[in-house]
């Protein structure tokens, strides 16, 4: 009888380093179907926690879906890859300065 050899154990990786935590997320609307919403959700949650979203306006379906400014690229991905299977559109988050004041305001406060 012939011994079959066991594959080798790959070594772990050790994780890079850590990046900086982000002053704010980024943001970006997203129009489509109201009858779409849901499978839109769906699909988002497909790409584990990449992105979560807030339904602004029911009835025009108009969605602001927010992610970490570390995963922008990933985020657009995956909503190009949303967007083949569900008419939809992209729209940059008009109120980028709001975002960016939101931001040091809350840098400002001191931790309890």
């Amino acid at each position: 009888m012939t011994q079959v050899p066991h594959p080798r154990k790959k070594k772990a990786r050790k994780p890079g380093p850590a990046l900086p935590p982000p002053r704010a997320s980024l943001r970006v609307l997203v129009r489509l179907a109201p009858h779409d919403v849901g499978m839109f959700r769906f699909l988002l949650e497909a790409y584990d926690n990449l992105a979560y979203f807030t339904v602004l306006d029911a009835r025009e379906a108009l969605l602001s879906v927010v992610y970490s400014p570390h995963q922008e690229d990933a985020a657009r991905r995956a909503l190009e890859d949303i967007g083949g299977r569900l008419p939809l559109r992209c729209e940059p988050w008009p109120l980028p300065r709001l975002d960016e004041k939101m931001a040091e305001a809350i840098s400002a406060v001191p931790p309890r």
